[in-house]
């Protein structure tokens, strides 16, 4: 089986987040599909910040295409040759005041592959130390809490669920259950 053909691409609209492309594409059978994506202009890193007594730090933080606030582990853009591990200590400071002694990639993976270009990487937060100052955006309006997992976890059974918090919690379920099951065994 071949790929298809590009045969043109447009650029439909671009901001400092987004590019919404049009491609066209030249199917096997000699037809045109339009195929539509979003290509973001950066990876997100979402940090799964773990206390030492195992309590979670959570943010509950207003999400304007819902209209309503969500439960979510604190997350942003990697900027241009910025680290994931790098993104994920300056995100944890700027959003909680919490810095990190220890920070390690659990997963990477893509967001949403049939329609957005963007890699999440989850990265796990230990040794914290809430000594560091918040810089927090002008959208970024949340406030900062710590769940228990069982907690972290009754929150993804309601709506609206956020992916940052589930996706978190099943990278941080695998890393704690370690290699075993991770590979299914």
């Amino acid at each position: 089986m071949t790929n298809p053909a590009l045969l043109s691409r447009s650029q439909l609209h671009d901001n400092r987040f987004f590019e919404l492309r049009d491609d066209t594409l030249g199917l096997a059978d000699g037809k045109e599909y339009h195929y539509y994506s979003l290509n973001s202009k950066f990876d997100v890193v979402v940090v799964i910040p773990l206390l030492d007594d195992g309590r979670l730090v959570l943010e509950h933080i207003y999400r304007h295409p819902y209209g309503q606030r969500m439960w979510e582990f604190p997350a942003g853009g990697i900027e241009p040759g910025e680290d994931p591990l790098a993104a994920g200590a300056r995100e944890l400071e700027e959003e909680t005041g919490y810095t990190a002694s220890k920070l390690r990639c659990l997963q990477s993976f893509e967001v949403m592959p049939g329609l957005l270009s963007m890699r999440m990487h989850l990265v796990l937060a230990q040794g914290l130390r809430a000594d560091g100052t918040t810089a927090l955006e002008d959208m970024e309006l949340l406030e900062v809490q710590s769940l228990s997992q069982e907690q972290a976890w009754a929150l993804t059974i309601q709506p609206p669920v956020s992916s940052f918090l589930t996706m978190g919690l099943l990278a941080l379920d695998r890393h704690l259950r370690g290699p075993a099951a991770a590979s299914g065994a």
